[in-house]
C-alpha cells in the first residue's frame, strides 16, 4: 500500500512538472539565413511596440537557415510578439531616413500593414495548451 501511494505521489509530481514546462514554437514563412532574430514578447499593451525595455521577454537568436524558433518557459497567457530580422547583427531595428523600418520584421497575429506602429490589441495572440505553434509571415 505504501509503495502504491509513493508511486502515485511520484507520478503526480512528474506530471505537474511536465505541464509547467511550456514552449511556444514560432514557424516562419521563409528561411532566415543571416544575422540575428530579435524577439520581443509583450504581455501587456504598456510600452508596445516602442519600449523594448518593457517587453516581458527579449531574445536574440543567431539566424542560420532558421525556419522556426522555440520560446521555452513561457507561461500561458496573451502576448504580442515582434520579431526583427537584424540582417547586419547590430541588435537593433535599422530605420531609413524617414523613420520607417529598414529591416524585415514580423508580428504575431499577422496583422495587415497600416500606417503607424501596430497596436497590442491588433497583434495579440493567446498562448495556451491548444495553441503551441504560431506561424508568422515576414
Amino acid at each position: 500500500m505504501k509503495n502504491t501511494l509513493l508511486l502515485l505521489l511520484l507520478l503526480s509530481v512528474l506530471s505537474s512538472f511536465a505541464q509547467s514546462t511550456k514552449k511556444l514554437v514560432i514557424k516562419f514563412d521563409q528561411e532566415i539565413n543571416n544575422g540575428n532574430l530579435l524577439v520581443y514578447i509583450y504581455d501587456k499593451a504598456e510600452g508596445f511596440p516602442k519600449r523594448k525595455d518593457l517587453a516581458y521577454k527579449t531574445l536574440v537568436i543567431k539566424a542560420n537557415h532558421t525556419q522556426q524558433i522555440a520560446i521555452p518557459d513561457l507561461p500561458y497567457g496573451t502576448y504580442a510578439i515582434i520579431i526583427v530580422h537584424d540582417k547586419n547583427g547590430n541588435q537593433k531595428m535599422d530605420r531609413n531616413w524617414i523613420g520607417m523600418p529598414a529591416e524585415p520584421y514580423a508580428l504575431s497575429g499577422n496583422s495587415p500593414f497600416r500606417m503607424g506602429p501596430p497596436k497590442f490589441e491588433d497583434v495579440k495572440i493567446l498562448f495556451n495548451i491548444n495553441n503551441k505553434v504560431l506561424s508568422i509571415k515576414f
